[in-house]
């Protein structure tokens, strides 16, 4: 048996004539504010304001920022202005950092599995960020500092870049 996939569904309706609900929630606000606003102010004053209120509607109705309404952007803003991120601070809590890696007993839920060791890579990494001398097994020795460099091999090659434009770059093959 075979169904119909639904396509578009991204799209609003289009209820009010080419104009979705919501749209025409926005622009037909602002009008009935600008609207109102016409019988109570001088014309002078009433055209300074509902131009940018007009303005706000047609934005908030028709904008979009990569591919999204500019409402859902608002919307966040107000939510990070109005409930804040907290962040607890204990004066009494302190962090002890083991010198010596400890086996950690095996847990009831993983059964003869245990978490990994991890004290031994940070240490291989430590090793390997901060000595001159080649890990055994691990690396290559580095050069003696008596030959020179040209040793190696240079070549240039074109690389393209994620926006699509060639630059040119030199390659050194240490090895």
């Amino acid at each position: 048996m075979q169904f119909q996939v639904p396509q578009f569904i991204d799209t609003e309706d289009k209820i009010v004539g080419p104009l979705s609900l919501r749209q025409f929630a926005y622009v037909g606000t602002a009008a009935a504010i600008s609207g109102a606003l016409l019988f109570v102010m001088q014309p002078w004053l009433w055209a300074i304001i509902s131009v940018p209120l007009l303005g706000a509607g047609g934005m908030l109705a028709f904008g979009r920022v990569n591919g999204r309404p500019i409402s859902v952007y608002i919307r966040s803003l107000f939510q990070s202005i109005w409930a804040p991120s907290v962040y607890v601070f204990r004066s009494g809590a302190e962090i002890s950092i083991p010198t010596k890696p400890t086996k950690i007993p095996p847990s009831p839920k993983l059964g003869k599995f245990t978490k990994p060791d991890l004290a031994g890579i940070k240490n291989l990494w430590m090793q390997m960020n901060t000595s001159k001398t080649a890990i055994p097994k691990r690396e290559l020795a580095l050069p003696i500092q008596s030959q020179s460099f040209s040793q190696f091999k240079e070549k240039f090659e074109a690389v393209r870049q994620i926006t699509g434009e060639k630059e040119i770059a030199k390659r050194v093959d240490y090895r």
